[in-house]
């Protein structure tokens, strides 16, 4: 019955409510279906079982892990503030780090263009392999996607500390994409299989809190550890130190996916997976689908540009290492206080305004970047950016959940991930393209105008006759 699957185990001896205090509550707030089911199958066994003989014993499971079990299943303990804890320090590491990898890639004699490669390189892997780690995890491999991510990516940030050469650090950001894909599935995957369907934006709206809460905490501790390092005889600044401490930082995340477990040891085969999985293609084609990827895709491509070359256009009009960071920093207050607010804007904004915001609002900021060199404007900027930016991507992150397949939900996030790792291979190489043509200014009015389409499109796509639906999408 739509996602349930029932198992049968037999015990000997003497009945007994077998179900407990713990296993008793969790069954009073099932779903009546399956108040149902148990009902009718302890009736049926009292009416067929012969004195003496073995009885049944019911276990029912559900996509969002067991329900009910004999000894008290049920979800791990804490394991929500543990994926929002082991996100919020990836995401300080990840902040810090790539920015750290655009200054290091100019040190070892590149230019916008390598920039560019070494940033699309972040990309990569998370794209060729994207919708089999969000098939895995619908097979049940969710804890163990997030413990390889994670230990992943402590190992590349090491190697981006060591790394000699661009070649290096390319494959340093590479191995970094690929553990942040995993780990990034993993978390976005686990709430909805574990939560109710009423908690999603707020569980998403703290999932990314915490994400931003680590980009605020990343960008100083790099900027700080780098700035005391100092710069180099040919005035490059010199990253070592600060990214050996973005490697001892990434390496505290691991434990915290080890303090819990799901309590279900339930993995659905390849084969019986496959009768059920949608394609790729499929998935794409649920409507409401496409805007909803390309509104993350345009958010996320523009975070990754601001943090890839604000530092390049920096250097060009003459803001220190210092200035930089403080500036990425105050992006990510912003969206800190946005996913904060997040309940309340939902009970005072329609949804679809909320999500028209997202990009439209923060495409007019980035253009207004490379018209200035003024440092409070920037600010003003980067303020504003970040708070509608902070907004779209737990938005997004609900509505490619509620337009999915239940039994396709994390690969449709996973295709929502790739859709964003396309945009941030296609895109870093057309900028650095653009900016040795044209000069960096013109990455963020590129920028900008992916953004205001991407308004254009999640406009469309949320009018109430458009998409069925879609009341849901465009009401508070």
């Amino acid at each position: 019955m739509g996602g349930h699957r029932l198992q049968l185990l037999t015990v000997e001896g003497p009945r007994r409510d077998h179900r407990g205090p713990r296993a008793a509550r969790r069954l009073a707030g099932a779903p009546a279906d399956v108040r149902a089911r148990h009902a009718r199958l302890g009736t049926a066994g009292e009416q067929r079982r012969p004195p003496g003989t073995r009885r049944p014993v019911c276990k029912e499971r559900t996509r969002r892990g067991p329900v009910l079990s004999r000894r008290g299943g049920g979800l791990p303990f804490g394991w929500f503030p543990c994926i929002v804890a082991a996100s919020l320090v990836s995401h300080a590491v990840l902040s810090g780090v790539r920015t750290l990898m655009s200054y290091r890639a100019l040190a070892l004699g590149g230019d916008a263009l390598t920039v560019g490669v070494v940033t699309a390189a972040f990309a990569v892997l998370p794209l060729l392999v994207a919708i089999q780690i969000g098939r895995a995890v619908d097979r049940g491999r969710g804890v163990a996607a997030l413990r390889l991510g994670l230990g992943l990516s402590a190992a590349a940030v090491l190697l981006a500390a060591l790394s000699p050469s661009v070649l290096v650090l390319s494959a340093a950001s590479a191995l970094l994409g690929l553990g942040q894909m995993l780990h990034t599935v993993a978390c976005q995957s686990l709430i909805p299989m574990w939560s109710p369907e009423e908690t999603l934006d707020s569980r998403f709206a703290h999932l990314t809190l915490g994400v931003s809460t680590g980009q605020l905490l990343g960008f100083p501790i790099a900027g700080a550890v780098a700035t005391a390092a100092g710069v180099d005889a040919a005035g490059h600044a010199v990253t070592t130190p600060a990214l050996l401490v973005l490697a001892a930082l990434s390496a505290v995340a691991i434990p915290l996916a080890y303090t819990f477990a799901a309590r279900s040891n339930e993995h659905v085969s390849r084969a019986e997976h496959a009768e059920r999985r949608q394609t790729a293609t499929q998935i794409l084609g649920t409507r409401g689908m496409k805007p909803a990827i390309y509104s993350s895709l345009a958010v996320l491509t523009g975070m990754d540009l601001v943090m890839a070359y604000l530092p390049v256009l920096g250097q060009e009009i003459g803001l220190s290492i210092g200035t930089v960071t403080a500036l990425l920093t105050a992006r990510t207050v912003t969206s800190v206080a946005s996913r904060a607010l997040m309940p309340w804007l939902l009970r005072h904004v329609a949804r679809r305004w909320l999500l028209v915001s997202a990009t439209g609002v923060s495409a007019l900021a980035i253009l207004a970047l490379p018209m200035t060199s003024n440092v409070p404007v920037l600010t003003l900027a980067m303020l504003v950016a970040g708070f509608f930016w902070g907004i779209g991507q737990p938005l997004t992150m609900t509505w490619v959940t509620q337009v999915a397949d239940a039994n396709n939900r994390s690969a449709a996030l996973s295709v929502r991930l790739a859709g964003n790792r396309l945009g941030q291979v296609l895109v870093p190489l057309a900028a650095g393209s653009l900016a040795a043509a044209l000069g960096v200014g013109s990455i963020f009015v590129g920028c900008g105008l992916v953004l205001l389409s991407s308004a254009t499109t999640t406009y469309n796509a949320t009018r109430p006759d458009v998409r069925p639906g879609a009341a849901e999408t465009s009401s508070a």
